[in-house]
């Protein structure tokens, strides 16, 4: 007899549990069920949604893991995850001058 999955059941291999802290936010943005195969750069948006906050010309914001700066928005947050169910980002605004 072989055991079947509940439609609204994520396979595990394919989702993290997923965190985003900002310094200047109460509270953190919180994903659980986030795809590992979403990039950077399709989670930015909502990130920023979510903290209420927009980029200019001059004001950017960039993602850190493990005080390692993510200018890569191709990559995806499974392959910074690796292996682990979870992952913990940090959102930096940062100001160019021009």
């Amino acid at each position: 007899m072989t055991a079947s999955i509940e439609s609204g059941a994520k396979p595990k291999h394919e989702f993290l549990l997923l965190h985003v802290r900002y310094l200047g936010a109460h509270k953190q943005f919180v994903d659980d069920g986030a795809s590992r195969s979403e990039t950077l750069a399709d989670l930015k948006p909502r990130v920023l949604e979510f903290f209420k906050l927009t980029e200019t010309h001059g004001k950017t914001y960039t993602f850190y893991h493990d005080k390692i700066a993510l200018p890569d928005l191709s990559v995806t947050v499974g392959t910074i995850a690796a292996g682990d169910g979870e992952l913990k980002l940090k959102l930096v605004e940062q100001y160019e001058q021009g």
